[in-house]
């Protein structure tokens, strides 16, 4: 991406700076649309993210009713009660990494007309 326009050129309103700013113009359309599309990207992968979290807690919610439905073997008890206690922590961590990014994502700049 091309940044610099000749200042000079600029202020003689030369062929040779208008196209040169029409150039940069197209390079700042271009980059705008590169962002909305990783912004639209992130977003997927954000809503992927709440679904993933949403099926890890039913999952951990199957084994809390099985180490239940298990009371009378200790052993299985403890064991499926410690798994889901372990996964539960896993699954509190991915949320609130999720509800960070969603809320990065959201704070971006809106999108602007940079030609008008």
């Amino acid at each position: 991406m091309k940044v610099a326009v000749d200042f000079e050129e600029c202020l003689k309103d030369s062929p040779r700076s208008r196209a040169a700013l029409e150039e940069v113009e197209g390079d700042v359309a271009e980059l705008e649309l590169k962002l909305e599309k990783l912004v639209k990207l992130c977003i997927a992968m954000i809503d992927t993210g709440k679904a993933f979290c949403v099926a890890n807690k039913q999952f951990v919610n199957g084994i809390r009713d099985l180490a239940q439905y298990s009371s009378k073997d200790v052993i299985v008890e403890t064991s499926l009660t410690k798994f889901s206690d372990s996964l539960q922590e896993m699954i509190n961590y991915h949320t609130v990494s999720v509800g960070n990014w969603r809320m990065i994502v959201t704070m971006s700049p809106k999108q602007t007309d940079y030609a008008s």
